[in-house]
């Protein structure tokens, strides 16, 4: 009928693939880089910056949205933490005419280990959620982020906290493909 509007169903589906797919990428490339696998860091900021950062960032205001609040959290502050450890690391490069020295390792072990205090607690609510995977991801979640705390203190080698971040990759990169494939009626366990 003329003049007659019709609203279409406008259930959505779950961001959450697209952050855990953030998530994966990034700490995948991050992972080899810190192996040694990879050759160069540009790439890997590329990744941490668009997909680790931003990718994570919108899906975690897309799950506010669907009043999801621990997704939402979760995905939104740790996509600002690529952001910042992005700029932390080109910043001394002169990005955006920044003039400042390197940050030191001993404040990069307290950022990454006060991230991974956050990161322990959030763990805890993936408990509540009942997901395995997600819990899975957020303990090699927890594990990178101490690695990484133990190697800018000094402790370990670098290529420990890159295998700890290439799993946590590896572990995203499954789940958001589990949550894509069985929203299409694939049924992959998580």
């Amino acid at each position: 009928m003329e003049g007659e509007v019709t609203i279409k169903d406008t259930t959505a589906g779950s961001p959450a693939a697209v952050g855990f797919y953030g998530l994966g990428f990034a700490a995948t490339f991050a992972g080899l880089l810190n192996m040694g696998i990879l050759p160069d860091a540009l790439m890997v900021i590329a990744m941490a910056i668009m997909l680790g950062g931003i990718a994570e960032v919108i899906a975690g205001w897309q799950l506010w949205k669907k009043g999801d609040t621990f997704g939402a959290s979760a995905f939104t502050i740790f996509g600002l933490w690529w952001l910042g450890f992005s700029y932390i690391n080109l910043a001394p490069l002169g990005l955006f005419n920044a003039t400042w020295d390197a940050a030191s390792a001993t404040s990069m072990g307290f950022f990454t280990l006060v991230w991974g205090i956050i990161a322990i607690l959030l763990t805890l609510g993936t408990l509540k959620i009942g997901l395995k995977m997600l819990t899975v991801v957020f303990i090699v979640l927890d594990l990178t982020f101490l690695s990484l705390a133990a190697f800018f203190f000094g402790i370990l080698p670098l290529g420990i906290a890159g295998a700890t971040t290439l799993i946590t990759g590896l572990a995203a990169l499954y789940l958001g493909t589990a949550l894509v494939l069985n929203a299409v009626g694939m049924k992959m366990p998580m």
